[in-house]
């Protein structure tokens, strides 16, 4: 059975949620990594679009494969399609420890002490660094998600209109 929406597959419509949340999550994460005042509440946001970039990336993956499945019984060359599907399980597989540590930055940093709010200066500095490495790690899982992302639309695109670009 293959999902639709207006007529138009589902895939295509929900990559488009990929390709905006992942990057904005990991452009939020970057941000609350250099500016750590933004850290208790640009985390959250930080949690929430990079959970929404990975439940879209799972929701896509499964239209994806019914898309495919779909396409082979047209007649279409499996190869392409097997590989874009193997990078789009791939962005799935970078998406959810992406949005695993953006949870865990947020909560890090929302239990870090104020200073000047009679918070002990040495729990400060440790839970400081503990929300440091956090938002750093974020960072990095966070371009591994945006990484995968892009070359799953590559392949995916180079697919649909590769015969543009094609002498």
């Amino acid at each position: 059975m293959l999902i639709t929406v207006g007529g138009l597959p589902a895939h295509p419509l929900l990559v488009h949620a990929v390709v905006v949340l992942l990057p904005l999550a990991a452009l939020g994460a970057l941000a609350v990594a250099v500016r750590p005042k933004w850290r208790r509440g640009g985390g959250t946001v930080v949690a929430l679009l990079a959970l929404g970039g990975a439940v879209s990336a799972v929701l896509a993956w499964i239209a994806g494969n019914q898309l495919a499945e779909y396409l082979q019984a047209q007649g279409q060359d499996p190869g392409p399609i097997s590989a874009h599907g193997a990078l789009g399980l791939n962005t799935v597989i970078a998406a959810w420890p992406f949005a695993v540590l953006a949870i865990i930055t947020a909560v890090v940093a929302r239990r870090d002490p104020r200073p000047g709010r009679g918070a002990a200066t040495v729990a400060t500095a440790t839970t400081s660094t503990a929300t440091t490495v956090a938002a750093w790690l974020t960072v990095l899982a966070g371009i591994a998600a945006c990484y995968f992302a892009v070359l799953a639309g590559d392949s995916g695109s180079r697919m649909v209109w590769g015969f543009i670009t094609q002498s």
